[in-house]
């Protein structure tokens, strides 16, 4: 982390400052040092955060975190014969017909008497 200076304009190293305050108790009701360690009255460490981690995980294994993969499987032999067979003709685009487009009707809002709103063709012209 970086040097940052403080508003009175003294220097502020945070990351010396974890450092020397990682066994430090923390405040609060749930008797842990700054690392997560569990603690006891006296402020020894009576198990660390990846032994409660590893105790967990071991207890719960529907917790535990698969690595899947969301890309399909690819055929590695497929590839290989697109690789080798050789483009003789370049590909002419074509044109697409143009689609006529339909008359649609015009539509507009109509408020029902419990708050809905429907569409309904208008027919006033």
């Amino acid at each position: 982390m970086a040097n940052r200076k403080t508003n009175n304009g003294q220097m502020l190293d945070m990351e010396t400052l974890v450092l020397a305050n990682e066994k430090t108790v923390a405040v609060g009701n749930m008797k842990v040092n700054a690392r997560g360690d569990q603690v006891d009255a006296d402020g020894n460490i009576v198990k660390t955060k990846t032994e409660q981690a590893q105790a967990y995980y071991q207890n719960n294994p529907k917790a535990v975190v698969k690595t899947v993969s969301i890309k399909d499987a690819v055929d590695v032999s497929a590839t290989k014969t697109m690789e080798q067979t050789p483009v003789t003709e370049k590909a002419k685009p074509t044109k697409a017909p143009k689609a006529t487009k339909a008359k649609e009707p015009k539509m507009k809002e109509v408020e029902l008497p419990n708050g809905d709103i429907e569409l309904v063709e208008d027919t006033e012209e």
